[in-house]
Order: C-alpha cells, then sequence, then structure tokens
C-alpha cells in the first residue's frame, strides 16, 4: 500500500469509527438528559450520525476510484487514538452529575474538533472525490454544532429552540 493511499485508508476508518462513536456519546447523552428537549436533541443527533454513517459509505462505495476502500481497510486495520468522540468524551459524559449544559458543551467541542479534523482532510485530498466527500461530511458536522448551540442558547435563554425544524440551518431548503 502506497503512503498515499494507507492515509486516505486511515482518514476513511477515523471518519467511520468517528460517525460510531459520535453516536454512541449522543444515545449516552439522551440517557443521561433529563430535559426533554436535550434528550430529543441529542437523540436526533445520533440517529443522524448513523445516517452519516450510511451517506459517507454509499459516497465512497459510488465513486469508482474509492470502491475497493473496504480492502484498504483490511491492509490498514488500526489507527491512532480517535481525535473526536474518543474515551475522553465518553468519560465526561459518564459522570452522573453532568447536567444538560455540561453535555452540550463537551458534544459542541466534539463537534468543532470533528469539522476542524474533516476540513483538513478535505483540503488534504488530492483528488475531487475525496475532498468532496469529506468536505459533505464536515457540512454535516457543522449543522450538528449549529444545532448544538441553538439548544445551549435556547437552556441558557440566550437564543431559540426549533422543536422541528422550520427550515435548514445549512441555507440549503
Amino acid at each position: 500500500m502506497t503512503q498515499e493511499l494507507a492515509r486516505l485508508a486511515e482518514s476513511i476508518r477515523m471518519a467511520i469509527d468517528m460517525e460510531k462513536s459520535g453516536r454512541a456519546f449522543y444515545l449516552q447523552a439522551a440517557e443521561q438528559t433529563a430535559q426533554a428537549t436535550g434528550k430529543a436533541v441529542f437523540a436526533r443527533l445520533a440517529k443522524e450520525e448513523t445516517l452519516h454513517l450510511l451517506t459517507f459509505e454509499r459516497m465512497l462505495d459510488a465513486d469508482a476510484g474509492l470502491g475497493a476502500w473496504r480492502e484498504w481497510l483490511k491492509e490498514f486495520p488500526e489507527h491512532p487514538p480517535l481525535p473526536v468522540f474518543g474515551e475522553k468524551a465518553r468519560q465526561s459524559i459518564r459522570d452522573d452529575s453532568m447536567d444538560e449544559l455540561q453535555a452540550l458543551r463537551v458534544a459542541m467541542q466534539q463537534e468543532r474538533e470533528a469539522i476542524e479534523y474533516y476540513g483538513r482532510v478535505a483540503a488534504g485530498a488530492r483528488e475531487e472525490a475525496v475532498a468532496g466527500i469529506f468536505s459533505f461530511v464536515r457540512e454535516q458536522e457543522l449543522y450538528h454544532y449549529d444545532l448544538l448551540q441553538a439548544e445551549y442558547d435556547s437552556i441558557t435563554q440566550s437564543g431559540f429552540w426549533f422543536d422541528s425544524a422550520e427550515f435548514r440551518m445549512d441555507g440549503k431548503f
């Protein structure tokens, strides 16, 4: 495996694991959150992480040059510790005394780190398809951050919350 292919395989594996870890984090946050709106936000984000993963995999499968990505992952089974939604984030929410605001702050930090990670991968990609896929996933994480910020603003009474969005926060209709 070439160095570039190994780097791409690592990025793909990291993205897949980040989406899975993000889902686990949000499910745990939904379980530990007392407020109904907080539970709904975290449950929705857990569901969206699953949808992101499926969309990400479909996009990889659809590109002829990336169709062998599953084989690449077999050749590159390990990666460094997750930069986002890793054990530190999960441990921070295991504390029963953590309130919804703390969980939101942790989630927002994790989303910021995911946005930065996906942005770095997209910017460093040599292939347009790879850059496009990681840019798409980055946009989805930006949406998550905005959703978390809206919930945080609502709780702190510094903004407002939409129980069901009347419009998309990413500007698409």
